[in-house]
């Protein structure tokens, strides 16, 4: 069975890993990520956060702290690369 399936060449293989990774890198999907990750963070604390304004004044925190740390940090190295 396996001598009827043709392999793709490397070529075509590194061409979809290359696009792959340029998505997965791109700011708008990081900040896409950083979104949902604060918002699940934000969840786990409901507990012990009471209230709903406070809730979402953490989220909006937690959101831009996460934000400015990938801004600062990794998107200026990359950038100098």
């Amino acid at each position: 069975m396996r001598f009827i399936y043709k392999r793709p060449r490397i070529e075509d293989v590194q061409d979809e890993l290359n696009t792959l990774m340029e998505v997965m890198v791109s700011d708008l999907f990081i900040y896409l990520d950083l979104f949902v990750i604060s918002f699940i963070f934000t969840l786990l604390l409901s507990p012990v956060i009471h209230s709903l304004s406070m809730s979402i004044l953490f989220f909006i925190t937690c959101y831009s702290f996460f934000s400015c740390l990938y801004y600062f940090l990794f998107s200026r190295i990359n950038r100098k690369n």
